[in-house]
């Protein structure tokens, strides 16, 4: 009976501890959540006219038509591809290929557009 009693009381020490474990290790996830997550940017393309052109900021803002809504984008243009934006104008279509990264739009390629599609 003693030995019954012993591996009883050992046995319920080893589940003790093993759920304060999981416990701890629940908590430790939540901490996870609020760090940055790396994931891979997805190219995308979006054909739009042309709203504004910032030379200076290397920006370049064009109004988007999804689904019969209108969408305002703001792109950062690298300055691998920066000299575009000297021959657009408010008014022209163009295609933009772009990643989003950390919320803001990066512009990859800019190319006019003939029409709408």
């Amino acid at each position: 009976m003693k030995t019954l009693a012993a591996a009883l009381a050992t046995s319920l020490a080893m589940v003790s501890l093993g759920v304060s474990i999981v416990v701890s290790a629940q908590d430790s996830t939540v901490d996870m959540t609020t760090k940055p997550q790396k994931t891979a940017a997805i190219s995308r393309r979006v054909t739009a006219e042309v709203l504004t052109v910032n030379r200076g900021a290397t920006a370049l803002t064009v109004r988007s038509i999804a689904n019969g809504k209108e969408t305002d984008l703001i792109f950062e243009v690298p300055e691998s591809i920066a000299s575009v934006l000297n021959v657009l104008e408010p008014g022209d279509v163009v295609q933009v290929t772009y990643v989003r990264i950390n919320d803001q739009l990066r512009a990859e390629r800019i190319v006019r557009a003939p029409e709408r599609q």
